[in-house]
């Protein structure tokens, strides 16, 4: 069972890859970016691709119990888990406000909210803010990565190898954003650039966080994939800016990954790595380290 498991959740992922591929080269080959309403199209599309195929397999591979828990954990807020479920909504966002405000001191420049002012200001931009935070990235995507794919592999694997493994795939899938012009992507720089390392890097590095609070919520879609991958969307588009405005100072990229790694060693430190569920605390590192003598 849990072989067969396992050999679905790559079939997944190829078809994920594939299924996008097709969707994506297009708009590579015409090199008119966002420019064109079939491009928009077939780029709204390519992003829906993960949460699609993530609901086609749960429903091929799944019986009714399974499905029908695939569609609490999306929308029911974990009861009884309150403290983890906010602890994973502000962690995000608090890296990336950190990251951002300490990369604007390091620059030595000040940093405009203009984007924040007019969403506060202008119930219009305040709607098309929501509307593509939340719709094109945590739901367009997390029905797949979260939702389907990260319980496969920690049928197989640990929590840190199935989160690290996870958040690698993620954050490759997303390398096509980074040539399309017109995407917020496009403006942090080339895929042979360091802000495009440091986003896969700090992508699957983040993914360990998010496999945290996922565990701790009862496997919480609604937590650990929708609200915490809309937070910090959310945080950072209001910071940087959206579409071809988007941009944040250079240090930023090194910062926000140093901090996602701190996060990182604290949370595989505390809990043990292969359900990072269990508290250790103190004693039991001490005890950890007696043992280890």
């Amino acid at each position: 069972m849990k072989k067969t498991r396992f050999l679905n959740v790559w079939l997944f992922f190829a078809s994920v890859y594939l299924v996008s591929a097709v969707l994506v080269v297009p708009v590579l080959i015409s090199g008119e970016g966002m420019s064109t309403p079939r491009n928009k199209a077939l780029v709204i599309f390519f992003t829906f691709v993960p949460s699609v195929l993530g609901v086609l397999f749960t429903y091929l591979t799944k019986g009714p119990e399974e499905r029908r828990d695939f569609w609490r954990r999306a929308y029911r807020w974990p009861r009884g888990r309150t403290k983890m479920a906010i602890t994973g909504i502000l962690l995000t966002p608090f890296i990336t406000f950190t990251s951002f405000m300490l990369a604007s001191y390091l620059a030595g420049t000040g940093y405009s909210l203009a984007y924040a002012a007019r969403v506060f200001t202008d119930w219009k931009a305040l709607l098309v803010y929501l509307f593509v935070e939340l719709t094109f990235g945590a739901l367009s995507e997390e029905l797949g990565w979260r939702g389907y794919a990260l319980d496969e592999l920690q049928s197989r694997w640990s929590a840190l190898k199935s989160s690290l493994v996870l958040g690698f795939i993620w954050a490759l899938w997303h390398t096509p954003a980074f040539l399309i012009p017109g995407l917020s992507q496009y403006e942090m720089g080339g895929i042979f650039s360091w802000p495009y390392v440091s986003f896969i890097l700090s992508v699957a590095m983040g993914s360990i966080l998010i496999t945290w609070i996922y565990n701790n919520t009862g496997r919480s879609i609604l937590v650990a994939g929708f609200l915490m991958h809309f937070s910090q969307n959310a945080t950072l588009i209001m910071l940087g800016g959206i579409f071809d405005s988007f941009t944040v100072p250079p240090a930023y990229w090194t910062v926000m990954l140093v901090e996602t790694v701190i996060a990182v060693v604290l949370v595989v430190f505390f809990y043990r790595s292969k359900t990072l569920t269990r508290r250790v605390g103190f004693h039991g590192l001490l005890s950890r380290r007696a043992a280890s003598y």
